[in-house]
């Protein structure tokens, strides 16, 4: 049976013109032989083209680079080198200096609130730490010459020779001055004892009753340290003499002074 390439109807075997479209099957025969016969060229072509890329890239790799082209490249492998051992070198250092300066900034600050002075500069220069002196005044006797406070909290970091501030406690010694303007005499020094102020009298002739204190050379309420004296001026009458008359009340201390010079009298 042959089959019509056009119109794909059966026909006899020895047929030579279809009986339907009356296409010849010589020539159909031929124009198939002819597709073969061009499709075994073209796959002939691509093999040859093939073979010849083939064969370049070949040629192509087996070719030896230059002396140039060898010696530029071992130059750059040795660039290569020097600049790695320059960066591990610069590593190196950077790390020696890190840990210095972490070695240098570890330093932890030493608690010394509660020492004397004395301990506590001693303490601090052992920690490799410089200090300051800042003074509080304080009333409490036990606190004074003692560190109160510091700078920096204990258990904090700081770097080597950091300044640390001491306040150390120093007693208070001032003392407001008490107003004694119309006491009697006996009744200022009282005062005046009571507060630590020292004093000194002076007399004046006054209209006023006898023995009462007139002036005072430092106004009442003025904030003064205690070691500084007071002038009293007390009142006496213009017709007795002061010295015969008026006296001025003495401390313990005076008395027993006097008591010293009056032996000393009766010995000579």
């Amino acid at each position: 049976m042959k089959i019509c390439p056009v119109c794909h109807t059966e026909n006899d075997e020895d047929s030579l013109y279809c009986k339907k479209c009356a296409t010849s099957f010589f020539e159909a025969e031929e124009e198939e032989e002819n597709d073969h016969k061009k499709r075994d060229k073209v796959k002939k072509q691509k093999k040859v083209k093939n073979k010849t890329k083939t064969k370049y890239k070949t040629k192509v790799q087996k070719v030896k680079a230059p002396k140039e082209k060898q010696k530029s490249s071992f130059f750059s492998k040795f660039l290569v080198f020097v600049l790695l051992l320059i960066v591990i070198a610069l590593a190196g250092v950077v790390g020696v200096f890190a840990y210095h300066y972490y070695q240098e900034n570890n330093i932890e600050v030493p608690n010394v609130v509660g020492y004397s002075y004395e301990e506590a500069t001693a303490i601090l220069k052992e920690a490799k730490l410089s200090f300051q002196q800042k003074e509080e005044l304080t009333t409490d006797e036990e606190e004074v010459g003692i560190v109160l406070k510091q700078s920096k909290r204990a258990g904090s970091k700081t770097h080597e020779n950091a300044v640390i501030t001491l306040t150390v406690g120093v007693l208070d010694t001032r003392v407001i001055v008490p107003d004694v303007l119309g006491l009697t005499l006996e009744e200022a020094i009282h005062t005046l004892n009571q507060v630590g102020i020292s004093y000194q009298v002076v007399y004046e002739e006054s209209e006023e009753e006898e023995n009462i204190v007139l002036k005072q050379s430092i106004r009442s309420g003025k904030e003064i340290n205690n070691t500084e004296s007071i002038t009293l001026t007390i009142s006496i009458s213009g017709d007795e003499d002061s010295s015969s008359d008026s006296s001025v009340p003495e401390d313990d201390s005076s008395s027993e002074e006097e008591e010293n010079n009056n032996e000393i009298i009766e010995e000579k």
